[in-house]
């Protein structure tokens, strides 16, 4: 057995997984866990979770740890980058993966590993979701940012035609600013700030207004062009075969697939677009198969290094 954990800016969930049946996640135990608190609160807290989740493997043995960390952060390693840096501060220049194998007393023969968040979602999706069928393509995940994973036979691949620096769209420019903001939760607050002279707390809150309502229509036809002209070229020039969406921002997914795949049939572009069925549980179940030998092998040396 092994365990996936999802570290995030806001919360650590950590699931039980079998790797002959990855996709049969058995427990989830999660937290929330903001990283402004104090370094010992949040640690702490994490090593908790974790250590709930060992407890109850029963007889089952433990091979690893796969964790899967937002940049920057020193995958290889397992060490926070500098203050001033990271999402996480409190923790700078900070040994995870040190002090997780002493806090929970880990043998040597267990393997803790980390890896790019977005990164492990397209991980999961290419292992067992929607794009085990596909040999080159594109995961994206739509909430506080914008993630994405450039994917060639389920390995993540962070350059090479098509694909951008570390495979990474987040800072590309996209109208007057960058597509994190351009594709996120703040974009959908200051569209309707505009358009309403109302503010809305995400997109949780706007899909609970009617579809006919035109504000709401308006927000998420704009959104969806914007997407697929943004998308277009990146998905022409990998020659991807399918892209997945997951994220927050996926939830709302009958406000606006209609308009992306009608936009993108306009660019030319024909692919499956699918929204994620593992869910949350897609960078749970890709964080796990790092402890695979053979695959961990498999990924790229720099994928392994500080990613922002």
């Amino acid at each position: 057995m092994v365990l996936g954990v999802d570290i995030g800016g806001t919360h650590i969930s950590v699931a039980i997984i079998d790797e002959n049946v990855p996709d049969q996640v058995q427990n989830i135990y999660t937290m929330e866990i903001s990283n402004t608190l104090s370094s010992d609160l949040i640690l702490d807290s994490w090593i908790g979770v974790i250590e709930l989740a060992i407890d109850n493997l029963g007889n089952e043995k433990l091979k690893g740890i796969g964790i899967a960390m937002p940049g920057p952060f020193d995958y290889e390693k397992g060490i926070f980058p500098d203050k001033g840096k990271n999402k996480f501060e409190m923790l700078s220049n900070f040994n995870l993966k040190g002090h997780i194998i002493k806090k929970l007393n880990l043998k040597s023969s267990v393997s803790v590993r980390f890896h790019n968040d977005a990164a492990c979602f397209g991980i999961g999706e290419a292992w067992v979701g929607e794009l085990v069928s596909c040999d080159k393509a594109i995961a994206i995940t739509l909430g506080t940012g914008l993630g994405a994973t450039f994917l060639d036979k389920g390995i993540p691949i962070l350059e090479g035609k098509g694909v951008p620096l570390y495979g990474e769209l987040y800072h590309l420019p996209f109208g007057n600013d960058i597509a994190d903001t351009s594709f996120s939760t703040v974009w959908f607050q200051k569209r309707y700030k505009e358009l309403t002279n109302e503010e809305i707390i995400g997109v949780k809150e706007l899909i609970r207004f009617e579809k006919d309502n035109i504000a709401t229509t308006k927000i998420f036809k704009e959104f969806s062009e914007n997407l697929a002209i943004f998308l277009t070229p990146w998905l022409l020039d990998f020659e991807a075969e399918a892209i997945v969406i997951g994220g927050n921002i996926s939830n709302a997914w009958t406000f606006f697939i209609e308009d992306l795949i009608q936009t993108f049939n306009k660019l030319d572009i024909t692919i499956p677009i699918y929204k994620s069925k593992l869910r949350e549980s897609a960078a749970l179940i890709g964080a796990a198969r790092l402890i695979d030998d053979d695959f961990f092998l498999e990924l790229s040396d720099e994928d392994k290094y500080i990613k922002s």
